[in-house]
């Protein structure tokens, strides 16, 4: 097997535990998600310190305003994509949530936009008027905003525009991002303690193994796709990678409809297919508008490393 074969083997082996990520979670279910949230930072966090020792580096020797400015927004909008994703997985909202990372790359189209000041193609502006009919559609036919779906959608996009302006990879990014998160849920830990009547480890508390064991893997179930992504993208065309992204919430939405069986109503599937004919023409207009970049191969990915263009092929949906 080829270099860029088994690179994209693990591309897709990263996205396939994303987008199952959602079973692992439900079964702590029985614990509030902010303290999910809680072990999930900290323990990743310990994880992810091994990692930097194991590799003897240290990136928080040379910070720049950079650095933290971007590191201080993307820790924000993680920690918000991570509790909302929580908790509509402990609240059988996991359909909805997977809509969420469906509209994720149009929410990416606007911030360009807005942000960087670009203007939209034919095909991108058909994009958003398709899931702009999608998202009024579901709101008609569910009765309510889909606040969980258009919260993932973009502070992960938020998310992803500001790995791709800093200075961070992905996996000491994330090191800083939960480093910065730990304290602020430790504390919240220690005081929900000591204020609460209840078990902040839920079924955990009567000394469940299942539960203790899960809880102590939290950290890894985040850092273990993340280093698998990160030790392949590089290797893999970016087109193969923006479409491959796409498994993550495909099979996300199927773990929430056939193994949950949470409801997919006619109407609520309807309004899923405009967003999905919306996303069809997001890849067409990328594949047709890929070029080289710094003298690279647009098909190969070359000539992008120390580039925020190199950057982005590393940046995985971290979830």
């Amino acid at each position: 097997m080829s270099s860029t074969r088994r690179a994209t083997l693990l591309v897709c082996l990263a996205y396939c535990w994303w987008g199952c990520s959602a079973l692992f979670w439900r079964e702590l279910s029985s614990i509030a998600p902010i303290d999910q949230l809680s072990f999930r930072v900290t323990t990743g966090f310990g994880y992810l310190t091994l990692v930097w020792l194991f590799r003897r580096q240290n990136p928080m020797r040379s910070l720049t305003p950079d650095h933290w400015r971007y590191g201080l927004l993307a820790a924000f909008v993680i920690g918000l994509n991570w509790i909302v994703f929580l908790w509509s997985i402990s609240n059988e909202r996991a359909v909805e949530a997977a809509l969420g990372y469906f509209l994720m790359p149009l929410f990416a189209v606007g911030l360009g936009v807005v942000l960087l000041g670009e203007r939209l193609r034919r095909l991108q502006q058909a994009a958003l008027v398709l899931a702009v009919i999608g998202i009024v559609w579901t709101f008609v036919v569910v009765g309510s905003l889909p606040w969980v779906s258009l919260t993932l959608g973009s502070s992960f996009a938020v998310y992803g525009w500001a790995r791709k302006q800093g200075p961070w990879n992905a996996v000491d990014g994330l090191t800083f991002e939960t480093m910065l998160l730990a304290p602020f849920l430790i504390a919240l830990t220690v005081w929900r303690a000591s204020t609460s009547d209840t078990s902040l480890l839920g079924d955990a508390a009567d000394g469940s193994p299942w539960l203790v064991l899960l809880l102590a893997l939290a950290g890894l179930v985040t850092i273990v796709p993340l280093l698998l992504f990160a030790s392949a993208a590089k290797k893999v065309p970016l087109t193969v990678i923006g479409l491959l992204q796409y498994i993550n919430p495909t099979l996300q939405f199927l773990v929430g409809w056939q193994i949950f069986k949470e409801p997919v109503s006619t109407g609520r599937l309807f309004g899923f297919m405009w967003i999905w004919a919306a996303l069809a023409l997001v890849v067409v207009d990328e594949l047709s508008s890929k070029r080289p970049v710094d003298g690279g191969d647009a098909r190969s990915g070359e000539g992008l490393v120390g580039t925020r263009e190199g950057r982005a092929a590393e940046e995985p949906p971290v979830r």
